[in-house]
């Protein structure tokens, strides 16, 4: 029998009535952060979402940008024309993330072969960004040419390597328009190595002077890959996805173009480009018999991979101004000449012995107009 206290209320149900009570205030307090919680989530998602809408915004108006320099590249539309007699030019094109508006001027401030690119983007989320670009023509364009890596983005670089010159001691240098990672600190270079980037390095080979460091460098473009140009003047044309190997790699010469993706490896003789509008994948060695005769490009602008243990004397170019292409080394690889390309991407040992086995033939950039981005800005509507 529950106690009854003067007031005549039962000790027990007073308990129970406190308990229930003190129950309430808890779930009051749960719902409360509940509510808080789901609410700093959904403004979490929101602001994301919002992220994404914006830089989708700013990557249409790149996109602008990069139409506007192919076509002063190819000169389409009569473009440099256009500009040369101080009119801008004026175009517009539709993707399925928005409409895009680009006008070329030129000279900039009166500053002869310059020009001005204005890009306007506006998404169907109705995001509006602007990216504006001061470009000047380039008459020069054999620097990415001249090291063992050339990267037109950050790089990084993992596991172990080396990079080495040639026997004259030149070329044995990595460039990078970004900042430069190594990844396991374990490469190894030479004291002729010289070291450039745009932005920062977070470790440098012991070999490689001070003085060859060079952080914070005025960033280089890569030449366009022509792909009419290649197909004008090649020598073979294929179509579809084509295979190189020991069976017709014997005296390749001249322009080989490909409308597809290749598949190479095996001994190669002769002096040629292998052009590709697909990728191409290196399955194996992919090597001269006369290193000091046969030369190779292996040129895409879309990627080119190298899988296991491979063995490659050539250039391998990878390249394109709409969307950033890649040279992707799987396993360990060992090259006698260089990379150049958009995104290098290293997932083992890579050892690179630089020489220009190109020699001769005909790179990106040769007899082309080339212009060059001074400076960048990016801002939202």
């Amino acid at each position: 029998m529950d106690r009854v206290r003067p007031d005549g209320y039962g000790y027990a149900a007073s308990r129970r009535g406190s308990v229930f009570l003190l129950a309430m205030v808890a779930l009051v307090v749960l719902l409360i952060l509940g509510t808080s919680l789901v609410q700093t989530a959904m403004q979490g998602l929101a602001s994301v979402s919002n992220d994404r809408r914006q830089a989708e915004a700013v990557s249409l108006a790149e996109a602008g940008v990069d139409m506007a320099i192919t076509k002063l590249y190819e000169d389409y539309d009569n473009i440099n024309d256009i500009i040369d007699s101080g009119s801008p030019y004026t175009d517009a094109f539709s993707l399925t993330q928005g409409n895009v508006s680009y006008t070329v001027t030129a000279p900039y401030s009166g500053i002869a072969d310059t020009c001005m690119i204005v890009s306007d983007a506006s998404t169907w989320t109705n995001k509006q960004a602007r990216t504006r670009v001061v470009a000047a023509y380039q008459r020069d364009v054999s620097r990415v040419f001249e090291g063992a890596i050339f990267s037109n983005s950050p790089l990084s670089l993992k596991g172990s390597g080396a990079i080495y010159p040639d026997e004259n001691g030149n070329g044995g240098d990595i460039y990078a328009n970004g900042d430069i990672n190594f990844d396991g600190t374990s490469y190894e270079m030479t004291a002729d190595a010289s070291i450039y980037t745009t932005g920062t390095v977070n470790w440098v080979p012991p070999e490689v002077p001070a003085t060859n460091v060079h952080q914070g460098v005025a960033p280089l473009t890569m030449p366009t890959i022509d792909l009419d140009y290649y197909k004008s003047i090649a020598t073979e044309l294929y179509v579809g996805k084509t295979t190189f190997n020991d069976s017709n790699m014997g005296g390749l010469t001249g322009v080989i173009y490909v409308k597809g993706d290749v598949v190479i490896s095996g001994n190669y003789t002769g002096q040629a480009v292998i052009v590709a509008t697909g990728k191409i994948t290196v399955t194996g060695n992919v090597t001269a018999g006369n290193p000091d005769n046969d030369t190779l490009v292996l040129m895409s602008p879309k990627a080119v991979k190298v899988t296991g243990n491979s063995h490659v004397d050539g250039l391998i170019y990878a390249h394109s101004v709409m969307s950033p292409a890649a040279s992707e080394i799987s396993g360990n690889m060992t090259l006698r000449g260089a990379i150049i390309s958009d995104v290098v991407r290293t997932n083992g040992s890579i050892t690179i012995t630089y020489d220009d086995v190109w020699k001769g033939l005909p790179l990106p950039g040769m007899g082309k107009q080339q212009w060059a981005s001074v400076s960048w800005e990016e801002f939202y509507l």
